[in-house]
């Protein structure tokens, strides 16, 4: 298994929310409450266990765009199943996967896709002993 903490992010189109950006003065509207709106239903595959960061506040927004453009935000820490190998172990090399799908909808109905750039950003800090993370 691993363990993540992540600023997850996911962007989507809803036309129903277009709105007036009253002359371009308006550039987005903020929601703290993820029930109002349609939100596609993303669930990590390999979860063993997970929680959302909520001290103080709960790290989450939403950001709706006058042409209907949503942006959501949250910070999560998950810890994932990973199969491994380590017959050569400290000389192998193991490949940890992120595994995640929609719950109740099919790909007819709703597809994920990567950003096109940078779509994993890792902190430039990061520290890992004896081990390297390469993609």
């Amino acid at each position: 298994e691993y363990s993540v903490q992540m600023t997850f992010r996911e962007h989507w189109n809803d036309d129903r929310l277009n709105y007036s950006s009253e002359g371009g003065r308006i550039k987005y509207l903020t929601l703290t409450e993820t029930d109002k709106i349609w939100m596609p239903d993303l669930f990590f595959k390999n979860e063993k266990t997970g929680h959302f960061h909520d001290i103080i506040l709960p790290n989450t927004y939403i950001r709706i765009f006058p042409d209907g453009d949503v942006l959501y935000s949250i910070r999560i820490s998950l810890t994932l199943s990973c199969p491994m190998d380590l017959k050569l172990y400290p000389l192998d090399t193991q490949l940890c996967e992120l595994l995640m799908a929609s719950y109740g909808w099919t790909t007819e109905d709703l597809v994920f896709l990567w950003e096109k750039n940078e779509p994993i950003q890792v902190t430039k800090n990061l520290h890992l002993p004896r081990f390297t993370l390469e993609h």
